[in-house]
């Protein structure tokens, strides 16, 4: 059954017909018709980020879903008009203080909204400029649609953000050390160990490709990474095919999926 944290990619395999479904359900999901973005944008969103992103509550998003799939419902009577849009939400009210009269000076801006439309996983683009980022450093990155999948990404790394959508294909999110604590994810943020074991096991998608992708960024020349997933990432070798990196994988036991991963020469 279609479920919450059921990635949009996998959606999309198993329901071709549902980018229609989407499209004709909210404005917010017709960017679902153009292949290159869907390639980036899906492997990494649920549908209950999905519905976040669209601003209508992941209830309702399920309902037109499994509906639309031949999916048995408890809910008798039709879906209801889509909620009120992110436009009327979103970059509302003032900045942070944290971020009041920033000069530009301070700014690293990094527009990746090209990158997307023609396909290209902008993740490591982002993540250098993260690493890159001075203490006292903005970094002000454009998209053209609100990253959600990235702000527990980099709030584990300490940086709060501020979201502001200008256009309907134009997001601005600030990204800054915020003096304010920020609240952790609710589930422990895995890290690869001594013997370079990342174990992904049992995290939410996207969760286990994003920890992935961060990870191999840390790799040496001659290191390996080996981790432990609960099936074959298929979405993940593209990425890292991409990235120069070769992969092998095993199914040692049942509920193990090994991947080794390390830099090709």
């Amino acid at each position: 059954m279609i479920s919450a944290d059921m990635t949009v990619a996998r959606l999309l395999e198993e329901h071709p017909e549902m980018v229609e479904v989407l499209a004709g359900y909210h404005a917010h999901f017709k960017q679902l018709r153009n292949r290159l973005l869907r390639r980036v944008m899906a492997p990494r969103v649920t549908v209950a980020q999905a519905a976040r992103m669209a601003g209508v509550p992941t209830d309702e998003l399920l309902l037109v879903l499994r509906r639309a799939a031949g999916e048995e419902t408890l809910d008798p009577d039709p879906p209801p008009a889509p909620g009120a849009s992110v436009e009327a939400r979103r970059g509302e009210g003032r900045p942070p203080r944290a971020l009041a009269d920033v000069p530009e000076a301070r700014q690293v801006r990094l527009d990746v909204r090209e990158d997307i439309r023609r396909g290209q996983e902008p993740f490591a683009r982002i993540m250098a400029a993260v690493k890159a980022l001075g203490a006292d450093r903005v970094l002000v990155l454009r998209v053209p649609f609100e990253p959600i999948p990235l702000y527990d990404v980099l709030g584990k790394r300490g940086l709060a953000h501020w979201t502001e959508q200008r256009a309907a294909d134009d997001w601005w999110v600030w990204f800054y050390r915020s003096s304010e604590p920020i609240p952790e994810a609710s589930s422990e943020t895995p890290a690869a160990d001594d013997r370079g074991v990342l174990d992904v096991r049992g995290l939410e998608p996207p969760q286990p490709m994003l920890r992935v992708l961060e990870a191999i960024e840390r790799l040496g020349p001659g290191a390996r990474l080996e981790v432990h997933h609960d099936r074959r990432p298929l979405f993940l070798y593209p990425q890292l095919d991409d990235r120069g990196f070769r992969h092998e994988t095993d199914e040692p036991e049942p509920g193990l999926v090994r991947i080794l991963i390390w830099k090709a020469d």
